[in-house]
């Protein structure tokens, strides 16, 4: 259950970090909409984890939960260029919330 707020939380992050790519300063307000709504719904997710998991661990993954997931967005979605060495950057990244589930 708690891990499952914390994916949802990274995930909440990522819809919420694309809508700021949307927002044009603040002339578009949907996005800014979007993006209020994202993260206070990633934080209420997050806090709630942190009750449960220790706040380093539940913050690492969500971190790096939005980290990976925003990167993909921004290589599929708008196109972004990638390196190896980011490719590599995002495996560790991975490897790292990982090991942080299987410790924890």
């Amino acid at each position: 259950m708690v891990w499952g707020l914390l994916l949802l939380a990274g995930l909440e992050e990522v819809i919420a970090t694309i809508a700021m790519k949307y927002m044009d300063g603040l002339r578009k307000k949907w996005p800014i909409f979007v993006m209020m709504i994202g993260f206070i719904f990633s934080f209420y997710c997050l806090s709630k984890a942190m009750q449960v998991l220790p706040a380093g661990v539940a913050y690492g993954v969500w971190t790096g939960i939005g980290s990976i997931g925003i990167t993909l967005v921004g290589i599929l979605w708008f196109k972004e260029r990638f390196s190896f060495s980011q490719l590599l950057s995002l495996c560790l990244i991975l490897i790292g919330v990982i090991g942080l589930r299987l410790t924890s």
